[in-house]
């Protein structure tokens, strides 16, 4: 039977599930997690878990996809700066919401990010945001922005700083709120951005006034 996955009842069949993924993730590995413990967890019927999934693997997967477009679809906005065409605008990421999105829901982003056992999420997000960022590293190069680093490096440093930043937050316990976080990022980008690495402009949606409040 074919799942319609904008039934409220099948969203809240899956939102149920993930929270008890992660919540048993918290206590152990996942290869030692049956589909048994998360159907328990989650209060769900074996067979109301095989109308969704085909087995363990394909839920780990469907769930960290759904985590990730979740989070892109709440963070990122168009550009006001760059445009492919009249149809197409250039999308980038609104560090404000990015960061008050990781902080609604730390407690997903922490066990995904700062669980040593979990190191394909990790891995997931790096390549959804480098992908993101090769996106807008050609619009830049098209718009001949100068670039004192190659495009390629200033992926892999931006993309790594920005995931450890957010781990780092989290496993800080949040002493920052999302709001301070938000300003001093802008200013750490600011001045990248200055010594010839504009593709930090990707995290330049929605600026707040910098550092404010600092």
């Amino acid at each position: 039977m074919a799942v319609n996955k904008t039934d409220p009842r099948v969203i809240k069949t899956r939102n149920s599930l993930r929270k008890a993924l992660v919540y048993l993730m918290r206590r152990e590995k996942i290869e030692n997690i049956s589909v048994q413990k998360i159907t328990e967890t989650a209060n769900i019927t074996r067979g109301t878990f095989y109308l969704h999934y085909r087995d363990k693997q394909d839920f780990i997967e469907s769930a960290m996809k759904d985590i990730l477009d979740d989070f892109f679809d709440q963070v990122m906005v168009d550009s006001e700066d760059y445009s492919l065409s009249k149809e197409r605008t250039v999308q980038v990421i609104s560090l404000q919401k990015a960061f008050q999105y990781i902080e609604n829901n730390a407690d997903i982003f922490d066990v995904l990010l700062n669980n040593e056992n979990n190191t394909g999420f990790y891995e997931q997000f790096y390549n959804r945001l480098a992908d993101y960022l090769t996106t807008y590293g050609n619009v830049v190069n098209d718009n001949q922005k100068q670039l004192m680093v190659p495009v390629n490096l200033q992926i892999s440093f931006i993309v790594s700083a920005f995931l450890g930043l957010i781990s780092h937050w989290l496993e800080d316990e949040m002493i920052y709120t999302s709001r301070y976080m938000t300003q001093s990022t802008e200013k750490m980008f600011d001045t990248l951005n200055r010594e010839g690495a504009p593709l930090v402009d990707f995290f330049g949606g929605e600026k707040e006034s910098v550092l404010e409040e600092i």
